[in-house]
């Protein structure tokens, strides 16, 4: 009796350890009351990241499609829809500007240093090419030169800034002194230089440029599927570009808090709208995430009443969002996310910026990259288990084809795969659309 007591106690200490441990590691914008709240979804935007997530290289053939336009017509029957429903709103041009500048205008190898109250002071531009192109080096030496980099120019700048707050008159500057001096001319504040200067201020943004242009390719498989799953839902399809800016469509995006899959969904938000076990994960995979993406948002949406709210509340969680609201008054995001008055953090504030963004550089994506192709469209059949099911029979329904089976089921685990545990009953499995019937008279 008194080993088990231990043994119990030990166990609910290792739970409040761990649990202390992952409202620790949010950023400063997300509230640790609606973190703790299992029925909101916390999409977590890494601190100041240098080196890009690992991506599918895209394999160029004859037989790719083409990137076309997309269409947001005929969406009356959409919840809160309008043609200006995404239109941006005023205050928030230059959080926008910014961000269709990281998607078109820098690569990964890329990034810049930037005021993060005024996103449109750009201090430095940085290029780590020559970091890259040295091959003897792993990723993780390639990540510390790349972040010294970075720190040792932040100190250079914030050395600058300190030197500007104690000058009076701009008349012996030049230089990048005086570029810095004209940058800061409009903002009214006796302290400014100083409090640009301040750690938190200063932030370093890597490009997003291929990482873009890589996710329009890989988006190829999945978003018209996507599309029509949001017309179900009755959502306005211009949130199925969300992704963009969550994953850039990587099917292995991970966040160091949990977040999983193209959506980014936390662990406990995805079982309110998804089948996860150690079996399969549905956060990864692209379509039901889809659909639990869209049902998310319609409860964001029906909670708060406008799509800028409801879409900034799928980053910060829509009890926090309201809370503001009615704290302050008003639904307005610009007022809300104006990060110089202390409401939200940089990642929080930015969240529908850089949707808009994204949501713009997708429509014209010709005008920002010229001609791109996509992955050609991959459907297949979603076929229930009524039980569990070895390798050895799912692998039926796709003649042996292990490559196929894992690509049009990325939700199930290797586990399964390798023969270790079998998939679990009421898990879906997507099979190819041929081999339908034969699945489905299989389970019968």
């Amino acid at each position: 009796m008194i080993k088990f007591s231990r043994l119990f106690l030990l166990c609910v200490a290792a739970v409040l350890l761990q649990t202390s441990s992952a409202v620790e590691m949010l950023p400063d914008d997300i509230d640790p009351e609606t973190y703790g709240n299992r029925q909101v979804q916390e999409t977590v935007v890494q601190e100041e990241e240098v080196m890009p997530q690992t991506q599918e290289a895209p394999p160029h053939t004859p037989l790719n499609p083409k990137w076309s336009a997309p269409s947001y017509a005929k969406q009356e029957n959409a919840l809160g829809w309008s043609p200006v429903a995404f239109a941006p709103p005023k205050g928030m041009e230059e959080r926008v500007k910014f961000w269709k500048e990281i998607y078109t205008k820098y690569s990964s190898d890329q990034g810049i240093l930037h005021d993060s109250q005024f996103v449109h002071l750009i201090y430095e531009s940085l290029d780590f090419s020559d970091i890259t192109a040295q091959k003897e080096l792993t990723n993780k030496q390639r990540e510390k030169l790349r972040r010294k980099r970075v720190d040792e120019k932040k100190k250079e700048i914030a050395a600058r800034l300190k030197r500007l707050q104690d000058i009076k008159d701009p008349t012996g500057l030049a230089g990048e002194d005086l570029r810095y001096w004209e940058m800061f001319a409009k903002i009214d504040d006796s302290k400014k230089f100083l409090e640009a200067a301040r750690r938190g201020r200063l932030r370093f943004q890597l490009g997003q440029r291929d990482q873009f242009v890589n996710g329009i390719y890989q988006s190829g498989r999945y978003l018209k599927q996507m599309e029509e799953i949001f017309r179900q839902e009755g959502v306005p399809i211009e949130i199925t570009r969300l992704p963009f800016v969550e994953s850039s469509f990587n099917l292995r995006a991970r966040s160091r808090v949990g977040a999983s899959g193209i959506w980014q969904f936390m662990r406990s938000t995805g079982r309110l709208y998804m089948r996860l076990d150690s079996s399969a994960d549905e956060r990864n995979d692209p379509l039901r995430a889809t659909r639990a993406a869209a049902r998310k948002m319609r409860d964001n949406y029906n909670m708060l009443g406008a799509w800028p709210l409801a879409v900034t509340a799928y980053n910060h969680g829509p009890a926090g969002v309201r809370r503001l609201t009615e704290k302050m008054g008003t639904k307005d995001l610009a007022e809300l996310t104006d990060v110089r008055k202390g409401r939200f953090g940089f990642a929080s504030a930015s969240f529908y910026a850089s949707f808009l963004a994204a949501l713009d550089v997708e429509a014209n994506a010709d005008k920002h990259f010229g001609v791109i192709e996509v992955l050609p469209e991959l459907r297949g059949a979603e076929v229930k288990l009524v039980k569990s099911q070895p390798v050895k029979e799912l692998m039926k329904w796709f003649a042996g084809d292990l490559d196929l089976a894992k690509t049009l089921n990325p939700h199930i685990v290797e586990r399964v795969w390798n023969g270790k545990m079998p998939l679990s009953a009421r898990h879906i499995i997507r099979v190819p659309l041929m081999q339908e019937r034969e699945a489905r008279a299989a389970l019968e």
